[in-house]
């Protein structure tokens, strides 16, 4: 079946840790809705380079 008939998509939940409890996100008020929105991502390839740039100004200091 093509994906396009009639197909019924089921709703992801999204969770994420707040005030120290895993609760989905649907259930956040106002305010902690848009602190979540605001939140970076975590990627492995920005914080290798951003260890380096830290790395290269610490030697500028000294």
């Amino acid at each position: 079946m093509a994906a396009t008939e009639n197909a019924q998509r089921t709703r992801c939940e999204v969770f994420s840790r707040s005030m120290g409890f895993i609760r989905p996100v649907s259930n956040f008020n106002i305010g902690k809705y848009s602190e979540f929105c605001e939140r970076k991502t975590f990627t492995e390839s920005n914080s290798l380079t951003a260890g380096q740039r830290h790395c290269e100004l610490m030697k500028k200091a000294a």
